[in-house]
């Protein structure tokens, strides 16, 4: 029964019930809004509606991994109490070996290979796409179709060593894959978060604030990982207000830079000349949308009052 909370309290070292619910509003507002792997699948839409639509079906399957992710971890705590730290990540082998007959466990490893190949396809597209159209072209804007092609597939190779060098690391990561990666993924968007989505939504904000906000988040980032890298005991030595309660754990590092870094980003912006109107006209969100005439049940804004109250 004490394994069936998800509510930690405010002071748990590795899931704080606030902290969590902090990281999932300015980390996720990063992946899920502005990550280009998610944000190309919203592009490719046939139309505005069906782009909203596809983005509000993937919140209400993201509504599913509490149970497909929390329950094994459960049911592992139940059949196997004795499990060690070692042996906990290998939790989901370990039950689809003893729980799932030969057919099904291998249409289950089919599904995750096939999950695991549609990821790596979008990443390296976004790789591709990335290094080639907001680096060498802005370099070379007269390159041909082939060599970009080329350009492309070289990048990702590359990015494929650093994979495989960040894979390593989960591995020998003491915390466990899904601590890891949201930690780790927290410190990358925190500098850059603030900027592009206040970019967006303020008509205010402009290229200094922007510059300024991104060094001050990498430097705040730097101090985090510096911390961890260090070890529990000598940082806290180097850095003891770091080992707070409220500053200890990685999502509510996470909330105190965010903080921070909007901070540097709204008083850098107002001490500068806002951009000319002409540059944000059709880059910040147009609030007019909000105020179009109700279409009844096939009205976007229903659906997503629906689902903002499922979850």
């Amino acid at each position: 029964p004490e394994r069936m909370h998800i509510a930690g309290s405010w002071d748990d070292p590795n899931y704080p019930f606030w902290g969590i619910i902090a990281v999932s509003v300015y980390g996720g507002v990063f992946y899920w809004g502005i990550d280009q792997v998610n944000v190309q699948r919203a592009l490719g839409a046939r139309d505005l509606d069906q782009a909203r639509w596809g983005s509000m079906f993937a919140v209400l399957l993201k509504l599913t991994p509490v149970f497909i992710f929390a329950l094994p971890g459960v049911i592992a705590c139940a059949t196997h109490p004795g499990l060690s730290a070692a042996e906990s990540k290998e939790t989901f082998v370990l039950l689809l070996e003893e729980f799932c007959p030969t057919g099904v466990r291998g249409l289950v490893l089919a599904a995750l290979l096939a999950a695991m190949i549609s990821s790596l396809l979008a990443m390296m597209n976004s790789i591709s796409t990335l290094c080639v159209r907001d680096f060498v072209l802005r370099a070379r804007p007269g390159m041909g179709e082939r060599a970009q092609v080329r350009i492309g597939r070289l990048a990702i190779l590359a990015a494929a060593g650093l994979v495989l060098a960040a894979a390593w690391l989960v591995y020998r990561t003491p915390d466990g894959l899904y601590k890891y990666l949201q930690a780790i993924s927290v410190y990358l968007v925190m500098p850059v978060t603030p900027a592009i989505v206040f970019g967006i939504l303020s008509r205010r904000v402009n290229v200094p604030g922007a510059a300024a906000s991104v060094a001050a988040g990498a430097a705040v980032a730097a101090l985090f990982v510096a911390d961890q890298l260090a070890g529990a005991e000598r940082g806290r030595e180097l850095f003891p207000f770091l080992h707070h309660p409220l500053t200890a754990n990685y999502s509510y590092r996470g909330l105190w830079g965010t903080l921070a870094v909007i901070a540097t980003l709204f008083a850098v912006s107002w001490m500068t000349p806002p951009p000319a109107p002409e540059k944000v006209d059709r880059t910040t969100f147009d609030r007019t949308i909000l105020a179009e005439p109700f279409r009844g049940l096939a009205d976007w804004r229903l659906h997503l009052g629906i689902l903002s109250a499922v979850t």
